[in-house]
């Protein structure tokens, strides 16, 4: 019987490349988690987004925006603790 790793248990969702950059959504159908995953094609190099589930396709098809959004809303909560 095999047994899923941990990397078997993503699913990518969507795709999509512009401007040099290929975009891939991903599900995790063990725990529900979801990622978005940035690729600059030229250079290979790879950024995450852990995303909220309710924001996926806004991430997806606003990456950079989204991950600024969700720091500034970090920093801000951090500030009021």
């Amino acid at each position: 019987m095999a047994v899923d790793t941990f990397d078997e248990q993503w699913v990518e969702l969507a795709d999509r490349a512009n401007d040099g950059l290929d975009i891939r959504l991903y599900w995790n159908r063990g725990d529900g988690r979801v990622k978005v995953a940035v690729t600059r094609i030229h250079t290979g190099r790879v950024a995450e987004l852990r995303v909220e589930p309710s924001d996926a396709m806004t991430a997806f098809h606003h990456p950079f925006a989204y991950h600024e959004a969700t720091t500034r809303a970090a920093r801000a909560e951090r500030l009021h603790v």
